[in-house]
């Protein structure tokens, strides 16, 4: 089985689909086999873009065009399409990402067609040799594996190009908003650093890229007003604590990052844990 599929399908179906088609494949006294094969393939492959790309998520993107005889069709290629980019434009993927697309998406079409095939019991396609076996598998293995590669990344090279502003949002918003979590802990609070660390793409839909960064808050904690302060009536120290924080940008504008209503959430547990009342 092939490592890039296996890790991203979800556990039970799609997984377990994923090891029939093996199994099938596997096994030689069965003439049937890769006829077997090329049907759980091509029903996982149609899993697999159903859940990446939903129907009324396609056709909502603005590069939707019907290119079927069906009201509101979607074809497989535009369900590959949206699975990598979601609603962003081809010309940003191309000029910002620096990715091509077209020839990966038509291996996957290609790949697809070949399955089908195959799926009709025909006396050519009847207890095909090991050497073609092998050849097809590796194929149609190949194709759906760059695909997974391609929206991993597309993903990774949207937080490549955006790391700068998803860095200055994130600031912006700590300066922006009391945070309630370190509020609760002192009387007052004033955010000395923010360090991102790592940023992730966590979908991307038809009209927005949706965004995960997680790091380090340092915070100078105050106790007591600063006239208790002078006084050596009221405390002061420096710590840090862990963060995650959830934007947005619109697909129209992707480099334009928004912070989720309530997006930004400090852990202070580590501060209980050595600070707080003792467990009863």
């Amino acid at each position: 089985m092939d490592a890039t599929i296996a890790a991203s399908l979800l556990p039970g179906f799609e997984l377990q689909l994923y090891q029939a088609a093996h199994r099938n494949l596997a096994d030689q006294n069965n003439p049937l086999r890769f006829s077997n094969f090329a049907y759980a393939m091509r029903e996982l492959v149609r899993h697999l873009l159903e859940r990446l790309a939903p129907l009324d998520s396609v056709i909502a993107c603005e590069w939707y065009q019907n290119q079927t005889s069906k009201p509101n069709g979607v074809t497989r290629r535009q369900r590959a399409y949206f699975a990598v980019q979601g609603g962003l434009s081809d010309e940003y993927v191309r000029d910002i990402l620096s990715l091509e697309t077209a020839d990966i998406h038509s291996a996957l079409v290609r790949a697809i067609d070949r399955l089908s095939k195959f799926t009709h019991i025909e006396p050519e396609v009847f207890g095909i040799d090991q050497g073609e076996i092998d050849k097809l598998a590796t194929q149609t293995e190949q194709a759906v594996a760059d695909l997974l590669a391609t929206i991993s990344k597309c993903r990774h090279q949207i937080t490549s190009a955006l790391w700068d502003q998803v860095d200055d949002a994130v600031v912006f918003e700590t300066i922006r908003e009391t945070i309630g979590a370190i509020d609760e802990i002192a009387t007052h609070h004033c955010v000395d650093e923010v360090y991102v660390d790592k940023v992730t793409v966590t979908s991307i839909t038809h009209d927005r890229v949706m965004f995960r960064a997680t790091g380090m808050i340092g915070a100078e904690l105050q106790w007591g007003s600063n006239s208790d302060i002078k006084n050596d009536m009221g405390a002061v120290m420096s710590e840090s604590f862990p963060f995650e924080c959830h934007l947005y940008s619109w697909v129209t504008e992707p480099d334009e990052l928004e912070v989720e209503d309530d997006g930004l959430q400090v852990d202070t547990s580590s501060w209980y844990g050595r600070y707080g009342e003792d467990e009863a």
